[in-house]
């Protein structure tokens, strides 16, 4: 829908040009050229018309998830993020990415005394525990708002507008197929494909 949008506002320059004086044309085709440049970059991007939300979204989770670590864990984070929303095993926006929780599901047998006849009685219960865990941890706990004067912060939403915007091409390609990671001290036992370690993150298919 954007891209029939700006290719119709393309257009309407372009006819009103024709209609206007010499200096108005020379810059009203200068308009519908930027125009259609911009519209080529955007539908050549992977990830096209991400919101404004969905920027703030994809900053945060760079943030909170490796505000301390190099650019390019930074950046790893941030794909990890928009590769998941192409997966049709999460959510299909970034937003809805970044806060998806999993339910797991544990089965508890409990043994209790119940009064019976001849004394007490022990009897066997099975319950059924579920627990919602959050895909990516910082939405399960309290967390401070980012302070806008923040280096880490300020390098994060850059990072994300660049990512939105189609950049770090050599880190496309790389985490081309990212799509889960965890600190080095977590020991999850994943059998995924591993791809990288980068800072305090190792990253996985």
């Amino acid at each position: 829908m954007k891209v029939r949008s700006l290719l119709v506002a393309f257009l309407l320059l372009a006819s009103t040009a024709q209609a206007g004086e010499q200096s108005t044309t020379d810059r009203v085709v200068e308009q519908a050229q930027d125009l259609f440049e911009r519209t080529i970059d955007i539908i050549s991007s992977p990830f096209p018309f991400l919101s404004e939300r969905e920027v703030q979204c994809l900053a945060r989770n760079i943030f909170y998830e490796s505000a301390s670590e190099p650019e390019e864990g930074k950046v790893a984070v941030g794909l990890v993020t928009l590769n998941r929303t192409a997966d049709p095993r999460f959510p299909k926006d970034v937003c809805g990415v970044v806060k998806q929780k999993t339910v797991l599901t544990k089965t508890k047998t409990v043994v209790k005394e119940t009064p019976g006849l001849f004394g007490p009685k022990k009897v066997q219960e099975t319950k059924t525990v579920s627990t919602p865990v959050c895909q990516f941890s910082w939405n399960c706990h309290a967390v401070k708002k980012p302070k806008e004067d923040d280096p880490r912060w300020i390098q994060s939403q850059e990072i994300a507008r660049e990512l939105a915007d189609g950049g770090y091409e050599q880190y496309r390609v790389k985490y081309a197929d990212a799509k889960h990671f965890h600190a080095v001290y977590v020991k999850p036992g994943w059998k995924n494909k591993r791809i990288s370690r980068v800072g305090n993150h190792v990253f996985y298919e």
